[in-house]
């Protein structure tokens, strides 16, 4: 038998019920026990909450038993707006597992649809230092930074940081 990890899961899927189907059963042949939906019971240890977030409420609840430490897996079945703050709030706690359904449909860049400031956070990281860093330099919030470097990767098509940082340099908008 192998063990389960120390550190619950906390995984989100975008896609069909088959494909949350399939991340419940992963999480239970772990050894973990699953409790469906995110209801504001105290967490016991082991635990892992599963649900849909539908809604900006159902997204706040999915967060807070993730903050009372459950393992979370997530059936994102809202708009991106609501999905990607949940998902920028839990990797503010751990690592996220975020599972698509497929390939992300990559839109054309245009590089005026990448901010200003999210350039300037790229750049700054680019230069190998860190995302406080670049909201100090550019005088905004620690959690602004970490939202506007979202678009900047979502705009740039990239999944990860560093993907942007190497697209924004590869499309010459980064000095």
């Amino acid at each position: 038998m192998t063990r389960r990890p120390t550190e619950p899961p906390l995984i989100v899927v975008e896609g069909s019920g088959d494909d949350f189907d399939a991340a419940v059963a992963e999480v239970r042949s772990a050894g973990w026990q699953v409790v469906p939906g995110f209801a504001e019971a105290p967490v016991t240890a082991g635990e892992v909450r599963a649900g849909a977030v539908d809604t900006a409420s159902d997204a706040a609840a999915a967060l807070l038993a993730v903050l009372g430490g459950a393992g979370t897996v997530i059936h994102a079945r809202t708009d991106g707006d609501v999905l990607d703050r949940l998902v920028d709030d839990l990797r503010h706690v751990r690592r996220v597992d975020l599972r698509r359904a497929g390939p992300r449909p990559v839109e054309p860049l245009r590089p005026a649809a990448v901010d200003p400031d999210a350039l300037a956070i790229l750049a700054i990281l680019a230069e190998g230092r860190t995302l406080g860093d670049a909201a100090a330099t550019l005088g905004l919030s620690r959690r602004t930074a970490d939202r506007r470097l979202a678009e900047a990767r979502e705009a740039l098509g990239a999944e990860r940081t560093v993907e942007a940082v190497a697209r924004a340099r590869r499309l010459g908008l980064l000095v």
